[in-house]
């Protein structure tokens, strides 16, 4: 037969066919019910994180940098509880803004006492420096690098203890409110007398993780939610010394490179073994990737699994900055023709210099949140979080926001 006969082109089509569903009966190997696999984390412009922090809050530049000041000005990681999952401690905060101001980039404290948020590209599980004493856990908010160091001398770090947020082992182990955590001249005290509080995850080798060994916290754990709901409650005794706290170590002490949790079932036998190996384990969350903000947890997830919001981002830090400025002042984002010409406007620098608000401002009254300058039609009217301080004699705007420069 000649090619393209029908005797050739049937089996073509089947053969395309067996394709397609092979390719369909692979894809949904890694789904849950249909859906996409929630194991990868979807990439976005900052532009949807300004969308969806617009209702709750305001920027302002300090130092030539953005950050962001929520409207109930709480201090960071005081209103939410701690799990353990598979990357260590993982803070689940209760605010609207928590998967992002709590997961990337880091808090300060101005000299009027309010916590601002610094944008930052990367996701991390915590960004918090923890310290602990015989009695009390306590952890504070820093700038890190990409890779979860800090950056901060240690006179930034613990020259103020009003900014350290110290609770009891009990209250570590359950939900955590603004109105339990330890007064300032309290904190202080706690932090003098505190030391550098870290464990170390066993897989082939031991890795050192911020905050204090999750085993610790097995029989304070009154409603169970810090830990997966398979949680193991056969702990072997802890190996630490009498009279020192669990995992209260420096991470210069022996015991800081000992302690460790999920260790394989071997660890602590044979000739070679170290007998200081901590073999207590639980059974920690397994962090699963929501697609968008809105998408609820799938109906068939697995017990063990925490479902969340973490994206990539688009841009890096300079990215960020400069998709904020275009987000105040719509004109700086310049045309290639304008490049060209040398008619580009400076984009590091925005005609709106908001204050920090001294006091909360009062909740948007309803409004689309999910609109900026750059979604067209853009109308000019539309309010933007921006302090009113920045900008006087505007109108058309709900208390404490401002609409854009007009002619923007």
């Amino acid at each position: 037969m000649l090619f393209g006969s029908p005797e050739v082109v049937f089996p073509s089509r089947m053969f395309r066919l067996l394709l397609l569903c092979l390719a369909l009966l692979c894809g949904g190997m890694n789904s849950h019910g249909g859906v996409a696999s929630y194991t990868e984390r979807g990439k976005i412009d900052f532009d949807q994180a300004l969308q969806l922090l617009n209702p709750y809050g305001t920027w302002a530049r300090v130092d030539g940098q953005w950050v962001y000041t929520p409207l109930d000005h709480e201090a960071p990681y005081t209103n939410g509880r701690w799990l353990y999952t598979e990357y260590g401690w993982y803070w689940k905060g209760n605010h609207p803004h928590s998967w992002l101001t709590e997961h990337y980039g880091y808090w300060r404290r101005g000299a009027d006492k309010v916590w601002v948020w610094y944008p930052g590209p990367d996701w991390l599980s915590e960004i918090v420096e923890f310290r602990a004493t015989a009695t009390h856990i306590g952890w504070r908010s820093g700038a890190v690098d990409r890779n979860g160091e800090y950056i901060e001398s240690p006179d930034d770090r613990y020259a103020k203890g009003d900014e350290w947020t110290f609770v009891t082992k009990e209250q570590f182990a359950g939900p955590i409110t603004p109105g339990m955590v330890a007064k300032p001249d309290a904190a202080t005290r706690l932090l003098i007398d505190s030391t550098d509080c870290v464990h170390a995850y066993l897989t082939y080798r031991p890795i050192d993780r911020p905050g204090p060994h999750p085993a610790d916290f097995i029989a304070l754990n009154k409603d169970g939610g810090m830990f997966s709901p398979q949680q193991n409650q056969e702990i072997p005794a802890s190996p630490f010394r009498p009279g020192l706290a669990p995992s209260v170590v420096t991470t210069n002490a022996p015991a800081a490179r000992t302690a460790a949790t999920n260790a394989p079932a071997l660890a602590g036998t044979g000739a070679d073994a170290d007998t200081q190996v901590d073999k207590r384990q639980v059974k920690y969350w397994v962090t699963m990737s929501l697609p968008t903000y809105w998408t609820p947890r799938p109906a068939d997830a697995k017990p063990e699994e925490i479902y969340m919001y973490r994206p990539d981002f688009f841009q890096d830090s300079d990215g960020i900055s400069r998709r904020i400025t275009v987000w105040f002042n719509p004109s700086a984002k310049a045309s290639l023709k304008d490049i060209f010409a040398g008619r580009a406007e400076d984009t590091k620098t925005s005609p709106v210099s908001p204050a920090l608000p001294a006091t909360p401002a009062a909740p948007a009254k309803a409004q689309d949140p999910f609109r900026s300058p750059l979604d067209a039609p853009y109308h000019g009217t539309h309010a933007q979080n921006v302090s009113n301080e920045s900008k006087p004699g505007a109108t058309n705007a709900p208390s404490g926001l401002v609409s854009p420069p007009k002619g923007k």
